[in-house]
Parts: structure tokens; C-alpha cells; sequence
């Protein structure tokens, strides 16, 4: 039987041992005052809300010792009164109740994104104003723009094609997940993408660009060259989280280069300057000029998330990409997030769909 949120606020803090929240509906805030009602004997409630725990935990494959990890983090953040901690709980509730219904403050325009943390600010675009890191990426334009160049005189540039696990039918020849693109084509040069995947190899060949993104307040871990081929059109999508934003800065591209993010229906590129956006946003991306629009991509944390947050998800989120690349070397066909990325570094990019 699925927990009520009700049921679940109350048996988490008998579980954790502090007191329990207020019951009410599912945006409560987190702490409150016990309720004796007979319909949540102590027993079920510890019952179901270990279960839950347990469920929740078990979506990132933590072992028996990181589970105990996540859950004297849980403890902490349980007994914590200041408020600070209440997105957090807030999330951890929704996972453990299996809530899909966006929460509150999520534009419509992010239904389709998987992970949604409650109480984070929903802009599809920001001011870059608002970060004061900004100017002096965009001072480094040239650096990194000639770290990139150097790359197609390379015998391989260490561009790869831009594909996903999906359930969809669109079919590619070489049979490696499936292509973003309902029109040309989209190559990426990965620097980072989490704790887990290796591409030493590519941080050797652009050492300024990486130690630039590491200057950065609050990288997120997840930075690459994109290059969109000549009339190109990447389809409708959604990030997979809004604890994150996402950052352009452009390094080659034409005047026809724009976004549309949410129902922000034109959002111009220009070279050498940074934007900004929230990619948990539906969004799609095209390139109608006839030469290639090369962008370095980089992801932040979301400003309002703290860094005991950080922290804990980061945690949760290693934990499932290392348990995703034991099951692709223990199973050798596997398909998701990690796999694909792996096998599509072996398919061939023409210089044309690049340098064009």
C-alpha cells in the first residue's frame, strides 16, 4: 500500500527519533507537533516508513555502509529546526511516497523533467548579471577558443555524436541509442560528466578551458565542447534535474544560432558572451546558419541550493552512475546513461559535420 504523505511525515521522524511534523498536505512544512490519532500505530508507521527508506535508497544502489551514510544525513537534516533543511526533506518525502506530480513552483514547461527539488526558483532564462563570475569567463573567450582549434588538427578530435538510452523508435545505423537531432547533427567533446567517467584523455588537450571551468563557484561537474552542424535541429526535451543551470558560451557560431527555452520562444547566441538558462525547462536548440555552431557547455548548481544539499545529492548520484557502469562491465550490452556514452566514443565524426 503506497504511504500517504501524512503517514509518511509522521512514521520518518518516529524512525529518525525526533519529533514528528504537523500532518497536512503535501507541501507541509516539516516540523510540527506528534499526533496520537489510533489510525498510525506506532509500529505500522515505523514499518511502512523503513520500507520507504529503504525503496528510496535502493533507486541509487547503495550499498549496506552508504545506506547508513544517507541515513544519519537523514537524521541530521530530520532534526534540524531552522527551516533551512526543508526543501531537502521535502524531496526525500516526495521520493519515499513515489509523488510524480511537479511540486509546487514548477512551471508547466518542466513537467517533463525526472527529478524536480521542491522550493528551487523556476526562471527558464537568468540574468547574467546576477553572477559575478561571468566577465571573467567571457575575458578567456580567446584561450579557450584556441584550445578548441587546436582540436581539428588532431588525427581524432575526440568529438563524438550526441546520443541517449531511450524508448524511442527513431533508429540510427549503428545502433547506439538514439540521435537528439530531427535534422543534421550534433557532436560533443566531453571534459567532465560526474565523478565517475574518465576523460583525462580530453582534459590533456584543452588544459586552460579546465582549469578555467574549475575556477568557477559551484561547477556542477558536467562540461563539454557542442558542435551543431550546419541547419540543425535539436527536438524538443527536458534536462533530467532543476538543481542545476545550464551555460552557454558560444565560440563559433553565425547570427541564425538560438534556443527556445520554455515559452521563451527566441533566445539569440552570440559569441563570446555567456547565457545562462534552465535546461530542467523543455527546450530545443537550432543552428540555421551554414557553418557549424561550436559552444562550450558547462552546468552550475542551482544558486539556491546550499552545500550541505549539494552534498547529499551528489552522493546519491555517484553512487547510481558507478552502480550503472558495473552493470555495463559485468553485462557487456546493457543500455543506459553510461554505456551509451561509452560506445558512441568509438563511432566516426566527419571534419565536415564539425568544422564546416
Amino acid at each position: 500500500m503506497e504511504l500517504s504523505t501524512a503517514a509518511s511525515n509522521f512514521a520518518v521522524s518516529r524512525y529518525v527519533g525526533i519529533p514528528p511534523p504537523s500532518i497536512g498536505g503535501e507541501e507541509t512544512a516539516t516540523r510540527g507537533s506528534i499526533s496520537t490519532s489510533p489510525s498510525n500505530p506506532k509500529s505500522d508507521a515505523d514499518s511502512r516508513v523503513h520500507s520507504a527508506l529503504d525503496s528510496f535508497l535502493s533507486d541509487y544502489y547503495l550499498s549496506k555502509f552508504s545506506k547508513q551514510i544517507a541515513l544519519q544525513y537523514i537524521q541530521k537534516i530530520a532534526s534540524d529546526e531552522t527551516g533551512d533543511q526543508d526543501r531537502i526533506k521535502k524531496w526525500i518525502m516526495r521520493k519515499m511516497n513515489r509523488i510524480v506530480k511537479s511540486p509546487d513552483g514548477c512551471s508547466v514547461w518542466q513537467r517533463g523533467c525526472p527529478e524536480k527539488i521542491p522550493g528551487l526558483m523556476a526562471n527558464p532564462v537568468w540574468d547574467v548579471k546576477d553572477f559575478d563570475w561571468v566577465p571573467r569567463i567571457e575575458s578567456s573567450f580567446s584561450v579557450i577558443l584556441d584550445e578548441l582549434l587546436t582540436l581539428r588538427t588532431l588525427d581524432k578530435s575526440g568529438f563524438q555524436p550526441y546520443r541517449a538510452p531511450s524508448t524511442s523508435d527513431k533508429v540510427v545505423p549503428d545502433e547506439v541509442g538514439v540521435q537528439a537531432t530531427s535534422k543534421g547533427s550534433w557532436n560533443v567533446f566531453y571534459i567532465s560528466l560526474g565523478s565517475v567517467m574518465d576523460f583525462s584523455a580530453n582534459k590533456s588537450r584543452c588544459p586552460k578551458t579546465v582549469e578555467i571551468l574549475e575556477s568557477i563557484p559551484g561547477i556542477y561537474g558536467h562540461s563539454f565542447f557542442s558542435s551543431l552542424a550546419p541547419n540543425s535541429h535539436i527536438t524538443p526535451h527536458n534536462g533530467p534535474t532543476n538543481k542545476k543551470l545550464r551555460c552557454f558560451l558560444p565560440l563559433i557560431c553565425g547570427g541564425n544560432a538560438r534556443l527556445r527555452v520554455g515559452d521563451v520562444e527566441s533566445v539569440p547566441l552570440e559569441k563570446g558572451k555567456v547565457l545562462i538558462w534552465d535546461d530542467s525547462f523543455q527546450h530545443e536548440s537550432w543552428n540555421d546558419d551554414d557553418s557549424s555552431r561550436i559552444t562550450l557547455i558547462f552546468d552550475i548548481w542551482h544558486p539556491q541550493t546550499t552545500m550541505k544539499e549539494r552534498k547529499f545529492l551528489s552522493f546519491l548520484g555517484n553512487s547510481q552512475l558507478r552502480a550503472q557502469k558495473k552493470i555495463v562491465e559485468m553485462s557487456g550490452n546493457e543500455e543506459n546513461f553510461f554505456s551509451i556514452i561509452d560506445r558512441a566514443q568509438y563511432l566516426e565524426v566527419a571534419k565536415e559535420e564539425l568544422w564546416t
